[in-house]
């Protein structure tokens, strides 16, 4: 096959990624509430359930992208690979209701053999039910080095293209937080949803399999491009991610304190989760897309310092952001109250929810643009 026509199917290929990635994230949250509606059986309707169910996904995240960071480069196949991933992730949902069964006799027997205090005791099952988390959201997170290794051709493009997929992908997690929250649940119940989820999964790496084998194998990627010798060159490696680390840090205190904050008014039911999950992620998607590009502007336009100076700029509009929001919790009683009243909230739901999603918004939305 020529060069030319090799180029032609690669740009195809490419365009089809994009509906896949939206649905990978939508089945992804899909999951997030799921198991966190599945660990309020265990937990109970507390803060342990939502912590065990973020960190378990931003540990497994954070393990499968690094992991797969260090060998993307070096596939041929990588559309393959994210496939087989996506197929794995069904098969574990699907059992993952029996794991969490089969794991109950063993945080019984600890609390019958020593008796320990609800704190020991939630964290004994946090580690155990947080542990059985790490293997699927280690395979959501190698996800998005595949998708970037087959999409991206130099550093140039990559803050566009990453941007994009990143964007794409949690614009189908805000769809997925909805779906799953507001439709799925409450109409077909927990193992129909967990299983409509799953097979989504193993079509969504059927389809990446089949584009693989239509846009035929990679070549293995070298460092040409000026700017990545330029970024490689400055050594400014573990300066990001030591700045991300914390960023990362700080944007998952902000989600749980927002979190607690915020179900005092809402409550604690699947749909009040959802509505917070919603304007989040709705956030996060705005602020990928537009950072996306706006990183290759400044890349550019001023090279590696202009783009570290920028990220400085974003994280402190973060935290003045989140130090605003806290002068404004004094009056969100009152403002959902008017809100409520608005939307005519006795009598309509959707008024109700309309209500809650723009109290929410308000709150977790700004901040979470300059995270995304």
């Amino acid at each position: 096959m020529d060069e030319l026509t090799l180029a032609v199917r690669r740009e195809q290929a490419l365009s089809a990624l994009w509906p896949l990635f939206f649905v990978s994230g939508a089945t992804s949250l899909t999951y997030q509430t799921l198991w966190g509606r599945e660990l309020h059986l265990v937990f109970g309707t507390s803060t342990f359930a939502i912590a065990t169910v973020l960190s378990a996904f931003m540990a497994g995240l954070a393990a499968g992208g690094f992991l797969m960071a260090r060998h993307a480069d070096r596939l041929r196949k990588p559309l393959q690979v994210y496939g087989l991933l996506e197929v794995a992730i069904g098969g574990y949902a699907l059992l993952f209701p029996f794991i969490v069964l089969a794991l109950k006799p063993v945080y019984l027997e600890f609390w019958r053999a020593s008796e320990p205090g609800p704190v020991l005791f939630g964290v004994v099952q946090f580690l155990l039910i947080g542990s059985a988390l790490l293997l699927p959201t280690a395979a959501m997170g190698a996800t998005l080095p595949l998708l970037a290794r087959f999409a991206t051709d130099s550093m140039g493009t990559a803050g566009d293209r990453v941007g994009r997929l990143y964007a794409i992908n949690t614009a189908g997690a805000v769809f997925g937080t909805w779906f799953c929250g507001f439709v799925l649940l409450p109409s077909l119940g927990l193992w129909t949803t967990t299983l409509l989820a799953a097979l989504s999964n193993v079509a969504l790496g059927a389809i990446a399999i089949a584009v693989q084998s239509y846009a035929g194998e990679e070549t293995e990627r070298v460092v040409t491009d000026d700017l990545a010798r330029e970024a490689h060159l400055t050594g400014v490696g573990l300066t990001v991610a030591v700045a991300l680390a914390l960023a990362g840090f700080a944007s998952l205190v902000y989600e749980v304190a927002w979190f607690r904050v915020l179900s005092l008014m809402l409550g604690p039911s699947v749909y009040a989760f959802s509505l917070m999950l919603l304007a989040f992620l709705v956030g996060i998607a705005l602020g990928g897309g537009v950072g996306g590009r706006l990183a290759d502007r400044v890349m550019r336009d001023h090279g590696v310092p202009g783009v570290l100076l920028t990220l400085a700029a974003v994280e402190a509009g973060v935290a003045l952001l989140s130090w605003l929001a806290m002068y404004g919790f004094q009056y969100m009683p009152w403002l959902y109250v008017q809100l409520f009243d608005w939307f005519d909230g006795a009598r309509y739901p959707v008024g109700l929810w309309v209500a809650s999603l723009l109290l929410a918004g308000l709150i977790m939305t700004p901040p979470a643009v300059l995270m995304g």
